[in-house]
């Protein structure tokens, strides 16, 4: 991802949280939702077709981990000692995909019981997965 959709996307979160205006939060996930790929923390496994994004839990509710490019997807994964995020070369493993087909995954995942995505852990955004579809609709009317 180039640095200026980056901070486009940081210029707009910030503006969403101190607003709270529901024009400031469209445009936040109208900047989220062109973006060519979203990118998946994943845990190190012995084969790499067992690697699934990370679903954490939060006050008691699954969540999918998601992040706007690689960079914030490995700043996040560093945090979490222990979280088997890293390999022993000291790369983070990301899973980058089609933003349709992460949307796709999202929903799969919502039928499975996960409550929600959160973008950008550590300065980002949450939503219910439930919602999502409301919120693209949404977006691509306006």
């Amino acid at each position: 991802m180039d640095s200026s959709a980056h901070e486009d996307i940081d210029r707009l979160l910030a503006q969403a949280k101190s607003s709270g205006r529901t024009d400031d939060l469209s445009a936040l996930w109208k900047a989220a939702l062109s973006l060519p790929q979203w990118h998946f923390i994943t845990r190190q496994t012995a084969h790499i077709e067992d690697r699934k994004p990370f679903v954490g839990v939060m006050d008691g509710k699954p969540w999918v981990f998601l992040f706007t490019d690689r960079q914030r997807a490995q700043e996040y994964a560093r945090t979490i000692p222990n979280g088997g995020f890293i390999d022993e070369s000291g790369n983070v493993l990301v899973i980058s995909t089609d933003t349709q087909k992460a949307i796709d995954y999202l929903l799969a995942l919502a039928a499975q019981g996960v409550y929600g995505v959160r973008f950008n852990e550590l300065n980002g955004w949450y939503s219910p997965i439930e919602n999502l579809p409301a919120i693209i609709q949404h977006v691509n009317k306006g």
